[in-house]
């Protein structure tokens, strides 16, 4: 297992993050339940609700896995620890994410991004968010910035769902 830091940076990131994920799920929560007769008569609102809490999930998770240091030596050591554990104890749990950090935090954000292409497909501006590489403070780490990129594509997603859902039939 690595051993953990309390990099004061990496903490600050960290709260920021989840409070931004939070507060995105939380909007998909309302609208779920303000739209719900809505949402689940209609496949395609059904289908996206289902992407965005698949993104919502995928991002929370990221962000607690995001202090890796990103290289490849790394992250394959972690695929065969990851695997054994599965292998060896027919279960996954957050410690065994934790402690595979390296690649299980790739694996939560392409889950991300795959959920939000699917989404892209119907709204356009989640894909040119994706896309958008911003210029970051000074610090920030390349797994930070993925993961500010992603969560700023649900941010979009979530508003154009709510314009959806939020239309008269």
């Amino acid at each position: 297992m690595k051993a953990e830091t309390l990099d004061h940076r990496h903490l600050e990131w960290l709260i920021r993050s989840r409070e931004l994920n939070q507060r995105s799920t939380l909007q998909l929560h309302k609208l779920i339940h303000m739209h719900f007769e809505k949402i689940k008569g209609r496949k395609q609102l059904s289908v996206k609700t289902q992407a965005l809490a698949a993104v919502c999930f995928s991002l929370w998770r990221a962000a607690f896995l995001a202090d890796r240091t990103g290289t490849h030596a790394a992250t394959v050591r972690d695929v065969q620890t990851f695997l054994g554990r599965m292998l060896a104890d027919n279960a996954i749990a957050y410690t065994q994410d934790r402690a595979s950090r390296e690649w299980t935090f790739n694996y939560y954000v392409e889950a991300a991004r795959n959920g939000l292409l699917i989404l892209a497909k119907h709204w356009p501006e989640v894909s040119n968010t994706l896309s958008v590489e911003k210029k970051v403070a000074a610090g920030s780490t390349a797994a930070g910035r993925r993961w500010d990129r992603h969560q700023e594509a649900l941010q979009v997603a979530l508003n154009c769902f709510e314009r959806e859902v939020g239309t008269k039939p």
